[in-house]
């Protein structure tokens, strides 16, 4: 079969890869917003298994192939909008918290996509180096592609416009399967439906996500739990490839604004009449005014007020904390938010904020928190970080960004970074938090001073808002670490600080100290007897976390059930439709020898690289995450490149003639292995490394980093996919469906490897799966070659 034949059908994979990872990205943004991120994490990974089912479906539909595209791709693309729809208009506000209902409901168009993917690559499966190639190629375009895409529409919009692109996919296989020009009428209108909605909903929001009541508000998002009171209303909304931020005014409350990232917990904007300061500082009597306190009270009666010099405010938001180091006195303040959508805002609301982030010697940066610290040679007597801690959803669902700015290597970082009598302040909601924190900064200052956890702790303070106020604000935790250890000499400013801003000291030196951290204070206990006190008392984990495995919010001390049981689920149904089509296949089959080798080998072989590609690409992602100072450019140019490589080494296998296609899988999976082995046990001396090097360099060191790598990651699945036919026992279609499931299992693995062991044991168990699977081909490979040819003469002979 020529290359020149099957140019429309390379182009539908293309069209439809790049969908599929396009909606899966939207869909991912949608399931942030609506869904607590645990719950939104497991939906989109329900809705992938869609994938590698709709696999298993077409192994037994595999007869009128040109047909059942056809309508499969029009099946794809209904569904999506089907999903598009339901998700915001009935589940939403019906059934806030059903996440499986979810996942579901989402699981459709991609079954639809798996199915009529799996159809393609078993039709033409001759030319699978090719035809995966352009699959590759169209998910690495899409994930690029889809951050314009979502910045131009927002999450929920670009779904539709996704669902515009299939239909176009839609007419295409409709023309290949009917040679009508009447049959693509259809969906060419419904395409262009779908972009003439996306674009008025984006301007006129048509259709939008509803208030949510729900008889336990914790269960779903703030923000949607707030606006169901009807005392609020959102002023403006900006939904891009990081976030949904809606700017959200209380009615009554005239001189404060919400701004919700991802319908979570809120920055505040203060109102700055003509930009008067004096307007906020009722802040300074709040929780966030004890930093500040801490740093300009004079030590003795008599003494002038203490100068502050400079502020560094990570995760600045609406510009609280700039107003408070202003008030303050602070000659420069350096505000640095992740959120492009703060930027946009601080410029629109300029007459209500008074311009905040463009007073004199104030710098604002959107840039991701760590990076900066990372990169900055400026030295500062106040880090501050208030409620900084809210998870997001990262790269299509399938790992959890949890917080790189609370880990033990980002207090180091912070440690850096102070002058000589400089503090990290840390202002949070929940306790259990506060204390992980409090023990980070516990360890980090042993690592740095040298000194015993007595001696250390001198270092740090706790305080805590009156529980009967927890109600009223998010701010009620504040923990502090000194560059320098608090004496006697400071223990009367430190009693006058809690007195006068009436806070309850958890910990604070010289003035009182809670249980079990009074006995770390007296040199009874370390951090790890605290930790395990708490384990004991609560169980709750608040080990502190690392950039290995940086879950600070996840204080639960094990895997939760549900994701066991989830990964037990995808392995069931591998094994189970596995030994379902072996049966009736040996009932079918009359050319080929099923066995072992024929069979199960394949089987096994398919599993171990749909789960060790995902352990080594989520595991790489997550470590290489702060790079390129935004996470969302970090990941679209990590996954674009593997994939953009991926799809290079595809394209490279159908160079390859038949019979070396064995030795070049296991050559590739082998060094595979290697490499992600090698890049396991040394990421993180690599990552530290090219953190010292120019923003250019860096970007271009991660590209070339990652198609190196995703060159041989892309050869032993086509390879797989042409063996099949003449080779093994087994369909393409079923191979497929092996790959799609254990692809999604692999995801969930990673996640679970990255909680209990770090990213990097992630990434050295996909190189072990490499390994196997290199084994696996190199070895069974030949004997079912051998098994072949005996059949094949055993016929000729009858």
């Amino acid at each position: 079969m020529t290359l020149q034949r099957t140019r429309p059908v390379l182009l539908v994979v293309f069209l439809l890869s790049f969908c599929g990872l396009g909606t899966e990205i939207a869909l991912t943004r949608v399931f942030a917003v609506v869904l607590r991120y645990h719950f939104a994490f497991l939906a989109i990974a329900i809705a992938l298994c869609g994938l590698g089912l709709g696999g298993y479906i077409t192994h037994w539909l595999r007869e009128k192939v040109e047909r059942i595209i056809a309508w499969l791709t029009i099946g794809f693309a209904a569904t999506t909008s089907f999903a598009a729809w339901f998700l915001p208009a009935v589940l939403l506000p019906n059934f806030p918290t059903a996440f499986w209902l979810a996942g579901l409901i989402a699981l459709l168009p991609f079954l639809f996509l798996g199915m009529t993917m799996a159809l393609l690559f078993d039709r033409y499966s001759a030319v699978s180096g090719y035809l995966y190639g352009a699959d590759l190629l169209g998910a690495a375009l899409a994930a690029v592609g889809s951050i314009l895409v979502l910045n131009a529409f927002g999450g929920l919009n670009a779904v539709i416009f996704f669902a515009g692109v299939i239909f176009l996919a839609a007419a295409i296989t409709q023309s290949i399967a009917f040679k009508s020009f009447l049959r693509l009428i259809l969906p060419l209108f419904l395409g262009l439906v779908c972009f003439g909605f996306s674009y008025a909903n984006r301007s006129y929001r048509i259709f939008d996500l509803p208030p949510v009541r729900h008889a336990r508000p914790e269960m779903v998002k703030p923000m949607l739990a707030e606006l169901a009171t009807g005392k609020s209303k959102i002023i403006a909304t900006i939904w891009d490839s990081f976030a949904r931020t809606d700017v959200v005014k209380d009615e009554g409350v005239d001189d404060l604004l919400h701004i919700y990232t991802d319908g979570e917990v809120p920055a505040l904007m203060v109102r700055l009449r003509k930009g008067n300061l004096k307007d906020g500082e009722w802040l300074m009597g709040t929780l966030m005014g004890v930093p500040y306190a801490l740093l300009t009270f004079p030590k003795d009666k008599g003494q002038k007020r203490r100068e502050i010099n400079s502020v560094l405010a990570l995760g600045s938001g609406g510009g609280v904390d700039v107003i408070c180091s202003l008030i303050a006195g602070a000659k420069r303040v350096d505000a640095v938010d992740v959120n492009p959508a703060m930027k946009v805002f601080a410029e629109k609301f300029r007459d209500f904020n008074g311009g905040i982030y463009e007073k004199p010697g104030v710098r604002f940066y959107i840039a991701e928190a760590r990076a900066f610290v990372k990169q900055t040679r400026n030295r500062y007597d106040l880090v501050i970080m208030a409620l900084t801690q809210t998870a997001t959803m990262g790269k299509a669902g399938l790992a959890l960004v949890e917080s790189y700015v609370h880990t033990k290597d980002a207090c180091h970082d912070y440690w850096r970074v102070l002058s000589d009598k400089g503090i990290v302040a840390l202002i949070t909601q929940e306790p259990a938090l506060a204390l992980r924190w409090w023990l980070t900064c516990l360890e980090v200052v042993q690592e740095q001073t040298g000194k015993n956890p007595s001696e250390a702790a001198l270092h740090l303070g706790w305080w805590e808002l009156p529980r009967e106020l927890w109600g009223a604000t998010p701010y009620r935790q504040l923990v502090v670490m000194s560059k320098r250890p608090f004496s006697k000499d400071d223990a009367e400013s430190l009693l006058t600080v809690t007195e006068r801003w009436k806070i309850i000291p958890v910990f604070v030196p010289f003035v009182a100290a809670d249980e079990p951290l009074r006995e770390v204070a007296r040199g009874n206990y370390t951090a790890e007897d605290v930790i395990a006190e708490t384990l004991w008392r609560y169980q709750i984990n608040v080990r502190p976390v690392t950039d290995d495995a940086p879950f600070f919010v996840d204080l639960s001390p094990a895997i939760p059930p549900i994701m066991w049981q989830f990964i037990v689920s995808a392995i069931v149904i591998v094994f189970a439709f596995g030994l379902i089509a072996g049966l009736v296949e040996r009932k079918r089959s009359t050319e080929r020898v099923l066995s072992l080798q024929t069979f199960g080998f394949p089987t096994i072989y398919v599993a171990l690289l749909g789960i060790g590609f995902m352990l080594v690409e989520i595991g790489l992602m997550q470590r290489t995450m702060l790079l390129l100072g935004n996470p969302t450019h970090t990941l679209a140019m990590f996954v674009g490149a593997l994939l953009l490589g991926g799809s290079v080494g595809s394209v490279l296998t159908q160079r390859q003639a038949q019979e070396k296609l064995c030795d070049w899988a296991a050559t590739a999976c082998a060094l595979v292995a290697a490499t992600s082995a090698v890049l396991g046990l040394f990421i993180s001396p690599l990552v530290n490394a090219l953190h010292e090097l120019p923003l250019a360099l860096r970007a271009v060191s991660l590209f070339t980093l990652t198609v190196a790598l995703g060159i041989p990651m892309g050869m032993p699945f086509p390879s797989a996919m042409r063996l099949a036919p003449i080779l093994w026992a087994v369909s393409v279609a079923y191979l497929w469906g092996v790959n799609g499931v254990t692809s999604v299992a692999g995801s969930v693995g990673a996640v679970l490897i990255g909680k209990l062991f770090g990213y990097s044991k992630a990434i050295i168990a996909g190189a072990v799966c490499y390994l196997f699977a290199a084994a696996i081909v190199r070895k069974y490979a030949v004997s079912g070659k051998s098994t072949e040819t005996t059949s094949g003469r055993q016929g000729h002979e009858n």
